[in-house]
């Protein structure tokens, strides 16, 4: 197989010395490898657009940092083609660090939180995202940091994107009230309207701060954030004493992180007065890895299963086709655009 089939591949071609652009990518043909023992040959479905994509340039975090000449690094569904490993049977997806690429190969002993057997009979678009790491994020976020007890004020930042919508909705299943940050007029009547929170903030509004303390009156119980930046500063004066503060994402600044250079920290957005805020009231931004609560995956995979099968809960998405969009959605797509939801490329399948 691996003689006839050719591999497209997207691969870091220029380094980044202002903000992210095509130019910085570049296409090559590769052939397909020969298989060794222990491994199987994945053809790549869906690849998923986040914007931790854009954290893999400027620094090391779940995964190694890319280099120059390296291809794209994505996480993504694939269908196995060759197998030298019983694990891994023809036919089966998979879900792993495949990459922007038409083809990827997996080991038997790769790490087992990147690289799990999808369960069967649901959608490429709901194992990426509900069912995958976004959805994870969420899911976990919303139980170990959140611990909702209902009737009580959530705020989600970035509430328009793949994790923020899952935890509005799982906040509402829990009985709160929930406002979501969203870009544009269209973007927040969509989170009032198709997600159902109780209220929607533009971000964009020169009034954005006043518009939220409107809607928070009795203050934020549970922050989910993963912006950052004005966002964060406008949340951090409304949050009750003791009120929990899900960090998961610094996005405002993603577009400015380049290689070489010292990354902002988690908290830079925070003036003076905000820390003073924060230490009298004993507010701690909490972030949690996904992958460590991966032992609980398939767990998490049956409550949202349910909740999508009774109605309570949607998996909204935004998915292009072809491998020449993946560039441009990275760009364009994941920092910000009419996308709503979980963005990914489809490449076949």
């Amino acid at each position: 197989m691996s003689e006839t089939l050719v591999n497209r591949q997207w691969f870091y071609a220029k380094p980044i010395t202002d903000h992210l652009t095509a130019d910085n990518f570049a296409r090559r043909e590769v052939p397909v490898p020969e298989l060794r023992q222990g491994q199987a040959l994945i053809r790549n479905r869906l690849i998923s657009i986040d914007p931790a994509n854009r954290l893999y340039f400027a620094i090391q975090n779940y995964r190694r940092q890319i280099e120059l000449g390296d291809v794209m690094a994505a996480f993504a569904i694939g269908e196995v083609v060759k197998s030298t490993d019983p694990r891994f049977r023809v036919g089966d997806l998979w879900h792993g660090d495949f990459g922007w690429q038409d083809y990827a190969v997996i080991n038997s002993y790769d790490r087992a939180e990147y690289y799990h057997r999808c369960t069967p009979g649901m959608s490429d678009e709901d194992l990426l995202g509900v069912y995958g790491i976004t959805g994870m994020t969420a899911y976990f976020g919303v139980e170990k940091v959140g611990r909702l007890t209902g009737r009580e004020t959530v705020v989600v930042g970035g509430a328009t994107g793949a994790c923020g919508a899952i935890i509005g909705q799982l906040a509402k299943i829990a009985g709160c009230r929930v406002v979501g940050f969203a870009g544009g007029p269209e973007k927040c009547a969509w989170l009032t309207g198709e997600m159902g929170f109780d209220a929607a903030v533009d971000y964009r509004a020169p009034d954005m701060a006043q518009r939220l303390a409107a809607e928070c009156p009795d203050g934020v119980d549970f922050f989910s954030d993963a912006i950052g930046g004005a966002i964060s500063q406008a949340t951090i004066p409304l949050m009750k004493k003791d009120a929990r503060w899900y960090h998961f994402g610094n996005m405002s600044e993603y577009d400015n992180m380049v290689p070489g250079e010292t990354a902002p920290r988690h908290d830079a957005f925070l003036t003076p007065e905000l820390k003073a805020i924060c230490k009298e009231r004993n507010l701690r931004p909490i972030f949690l890895l996904v992958f460590d609560f991966y032992c609980r995956r398939l767990e998490a995979q049956e409550t949202l299963a349910s909740y999508i099968a009774d109605g309570r809960l949607k998996a909204p998405n935004t998915t292009l086709s072809g491998f020449e969009k993946l560039p441009a959605a990275l760009i364009d797509g994941s920092l910000g655009s009419n996308k709503l939801g979980k963005l990914n490329v489809r490449l076949a399948g």
